[in-house]
């Protein structure tokens, strides 16, 4: 067998098939692990044999993941991320040196608000390392923690588990917004005006919107809602062209007026300013990479 053919060592089976499922290219694959692509044809072919099934299958320009490489896909990033926090990262963290790829699970609104303020500091402290943004379902937050999947999860996440450490970094205020010229709302809204003007909400927002129903079920009132969406930064242009508000982070009311002719108002309500926190795991309470994120975060987030 040829020097190409043993690049790839018995073990390696997990580096192939985490390389293939993340690019789906025979290619970039192999140029990921640093090997000839007959090498990890090769190895590819081997694993083949070994679990008697085709594991990823030509269509088009991609090579697509049977079922049984499919469920290969959790099982190998938690065993890499160990072997990567646990074994790779004990023999030190050198910030000025490190081309590691930092995951951070964050929001929509964290990745426009926080994420590039986190990234600033970062390239000052470590130059070479890179930082990965992710939005990771609520209720999958605490397994990426512990896996290793996601290092750090930054924002408001009163759902996680008991286990989960947590820092405070600032708190998020909100702001209405409406279309610049609205003939009916002043720089304030008043409370009756509150309670009939209709909304536009999203869930990225879910924390303030359960305040305000709460508010107003203590008054017998109904919010009158006008339509609902997941995408944040659409409401700077849904409240440009409609008579309607939308709450948002008093963080994005600059970036929202920048991209579609809306302005913030008050809210004449005092409802209590949203805690926002850094998670991670036990697991790598210790661990020097870690903690130097969390420093990071920390020196450019909180207040």
């Amino acid at each position: 067998m040829n020097e190409s053919h043993t690049a790839l060592g018995q073990m390696d089976f997990l580096l192939v098939i985490d390389a293939l499922l993340k690019h789906k290219s025979v290619t970039r694959a192999a140029q990921e692990l640093g090997v000839s692509q007959s090498a990890l044809s090769h190895a590819l072919n081997k694993l083949r044999t070994r679990f008697r099934d085709p594991l990823f299958v030509r269509s088009g320009a991609q090579m697509h993941p049977t079922p049984l490489a499919e469920k290969f896909a959790d099982p190998i990033a938690r065993a890499l991320a160990i072997i990567h926090h646990d074994i790779i990262n004990a023999v030190g963290f050198d910030p000025a040196t490190t081309t590691r790829t930092f995951t951070v699970c964050v929001s929509e609104v964290g990745a426009i608000a926080m994420v590039p303020r986190i990234l600033t500091r970062l390239r000052q402290a470590a130059p070479n390392a890179r930082l990965a943004p992710r939005s990771i379902a609520p209720d999958q937050i605490s397994d990426a923690l512990e896996s290793g999947k996601a290092d750090l999860a930054v924002g408001y996440y009163p759902m996680l588990k008991a286990s989960t450490y947590q820092q405070a970094l600032c708190k998020r205020t909100y702001v209405g917004i409406v279309r610049k010229d609205h003939p009916d709302v002043g720089a304030e809204l008043t409370l009756e005006q509150l309670y009939r003007i209709p909304m536009i909400r999203t869930t990225s927002v879910h924390a303030i919107n359960m305040q305000l129903d709460a508010h107003m079920a203590q008054h017998g009132i109904q919010p009158v809602i006008a339509l609902e969406t997941s995408y944040v930064m659409a409401l700077a242009f849904l409240t440009a062209d409609s008579d309607w508000m939308a709450l948002i982070p008093e963080e994005l009311a600059e970036t929202m007026a920048a991209l579609a002719p809306v302005r913030a108002v008050r809210i004449p309500l005092e409802l209590p300013p949203i805690a926002i926190k850094q998670h991670w795991h036990p697991r790598f309470k210790d661990d020097e990479a870690n903690r130097f994120l969390r420093q990071t975060v920390y020196e450019a987030l909180a207040e």
